[in-house]
């Protein structure tokens, strides 16, 4: 049986959906593929993304850069870089070559956005936290492939049309992981016995 092999180059995230371009591998033939996936992206995708914050601030100089270090990156708080956020990131070369680029906003006090790029960084450069750099990454890529080859995708918050009896008068709590929200479905009948109990009350009057 002939293996696939799937190469991960780029990947880009916008309205929680995914754009991936990838090399197909399957024996001799090898195909550059561009896929705009519909689905919304899991919530372990994001925040493998957003672990790349850490060194978009490092790489591109940002004042928050002062908040990295060596005792402090692995169990970093990523809510104190929330004015940040990852669209993507671009991976080339290859072997000890190999490396990566991120792509990113800040938001500014202003309220306007300010778009960041960081140079190329290899995994075995000279970067402080080259280690972790490549472990963040291996990491969103892997749940890239999830979400493209197997199916862990996300549930997006929306409201919803059913057919229901006119009898039906309830409130669902959507107990989904990584949905909230409240959807309430109204009754025909509840009205209908308002106003019945207002004609008996003008009978009695």
């Amino acid at each position: 049986m002939q293996v696939t092999k799937n190469e991960i180059s780029k990947v880009t995230l916008k309205n929680d959906r995914a754009q991936v371009q990838f090399k197909e591998t399957a024996g001799d033939e090898i195909n550059s593929v561009t896929k705009d996936c519909g689905a919304v992206v899991h919530k372990d995708l994001v925040a493998a993304m957003n672990r790349m914050k850490i060194h978009l601030v490092v790489l591109t100089e940002q004042p928050e850069s002062s908040l990295v270090n060596h005792s402090s990156i692995t169990d970093f708080d990523i809510s104190l870089l929330d004015n940040y956020t990852i669209t993507g990131y671009v991976i080339g070369g290859t072997d000890e070559h190999t490396g990566v680029t991120i792509i990113g906003q800040k938001m500014l006090k202003s309220g306007k956005v300010l778009n960041l790029i960081s140079p190329f960084t290899k995994y075995e450069d000279e970067y402080e936290f080259s280690e972790e750099l490549g472990q963040d990454v291996e990491m969103a890529t892997y749940e890239v492939k999830e979400y493209l080859f197997n199916d862990k995708y996300g549930i997006k918050q929306q409201e919803m049309d059913f057919d229901v009896p006119q009898e039906a008068s309830i409130e669902l709590s959507n107990a989904a992981e990584g949905v909230g929200g409240v959807m309430t479905i109204s009754s025909g009948k509840r009205k209908k016995k308002h106003a019945v109990e207002e004609r008996e009350l003008d009978t009695a009057m």
